[in-house]
């Protein structure tokens, strides 16, 4: 019994010991920290506030580990988890391989950090399946002064024929809290952008279209989840998300059997079966997100910061606008008018 026990321990030390291969990409404020498990699988072990001490990577693992009936069982928070393994929820990628097995299992195999400048990182993991001849690359663009993350993914494989991709997220992130508020934007003509709040529960809650290149017609691609509390603009932690995408997009929010929150973010895979043929590269839209501690007020001029200094053409100049008046003046105003 007691060379069981002390096996047991072992085992679990084996499970929970920190691989040498970590991953650590920081804004000023916030840190998201991957690392590769004993299994070879990358794992997200920690979002959040940014560590002022390395020594703090101690307290991380790549797997949450509990005692069962039967002995210790893992359950990691795998960074692109693929169909037909061991994850019972919401997968990131789902293909059918040529010979129709959907079973994918990504291991990690190398990565690159990039710093463009001063402000602004790409971290380039590749990560692969050892029976099939596909690669996943995950593509991580931090902007540092904004507090912004960035990513999205690349799909390529080798294989005789094409396969097809029936899911195919740009990202997904997880969060460990007692409660979970989603705060989201619907609506219709005359009555657009319309703010409602909910506590999520266990299952799962989407928000998507199915409009084309009219998204956001009746629900808008973009969201607010209060992590622990309800969302509020001064205070609480806020993750605000976005999707740079005018075509059908789909947000889906999950709670697990242990009470954890699983953020999939992407193309809406309703009706969108693609036929990947070999060499041939996928590459989803960006996924956009900033964590904020003190609410959605901060969150909010992080967007709007990175999005006057990165995407907008003279963002920060003065230029014409042309406002929707058409119900009012026809097409009857020019410049002067």
């Amino acid at each position: 019994m007691k060379t069981r026990f002390s096996f047991l321990i072992l085992f679990i030390a084996t499970f929970l010991q920190v691989n040498s291969q970590t991953i650590r990409m920081s804004t000023n404020e916030t840190d998201l920290i991957l690392m590769v498990g004993p299994n070879g699988r990358l794992y997200q072990s920690y979002l959040g506030s940014k560590l002022i001490n390395t020594t703090d990577f101690k307290h991380l693992s790549p797997s949450r580990t509990r005692i069962g009936s039967d002995g210790p069982v893992g359950t990691g928070w795998e960074v692109y988890m693929g169909s037909g393994a061991q994850d019972y929820f919401e997968p990131a990628l789902a293909i059918q391989h040529a010979d129709g097995n959907p079973t994918t299992i990504l291991t990690y195999d190398k990565h690159t950090v990039n710093k463009i400048d001063e402000n602004v990182t790409e971290t380039v993991i590749s990560l692969s399946d050892k029976v099939y001849p596909v690669e996943v690359k995950l593509y991580y663009r931090v902007f540092s002064k904004e507090n912004i993350f960035k990513s999205w993914t690349e799909i390529v494989h080798s294989e005789n024929s094409p396969v097809t991709l029936s899911q195919y997220a740009s990202s997904a992130l997880y969060f460990e809290e007692n409660t979970y508020f989603l705060t989201e934007y619907s609506g219709d003509w005359s009555k657009e952008a319309q703010i409602s709040s909910q506590q999520l529960q266990a299952g799962k809650k989407q928000l998507d279209t199915k409009l084309g290149s009219r998204a956001a017609m009746y629900m808008y691609p973009f969201f607010h989840i209060g992590l622990g509390t309800p969302v509020q603009e001064y205070q609480g932690k806020v993750l605000a998300g976005t999707i740079a995408w005018t075509g059908n997009f789909r947000f889906t929010f999950e709670i697990d059997n242990a009470g954890n929150l699983r953020v999939i973010s992407g193309i809406n895979p309703y009706a969108s079966l693609y036929q990947l043929k070999a060499g041939e590269v996928f590459t989803t839209p960006e996924f956009i997100f900033t964590l904020s501690e003190t609410g959605t007020g901060d969150a909010s001029r992080n967007l709007h910061a990175w999005v006057r200094e990165y995407q907008l053409k003279d963002g920060k100049g003065d230029r014409l606008t042309l406002l929707n008046n058409w119900e009012s003046t026809s097409f009857n105003f020019d410049e002067k008018n």
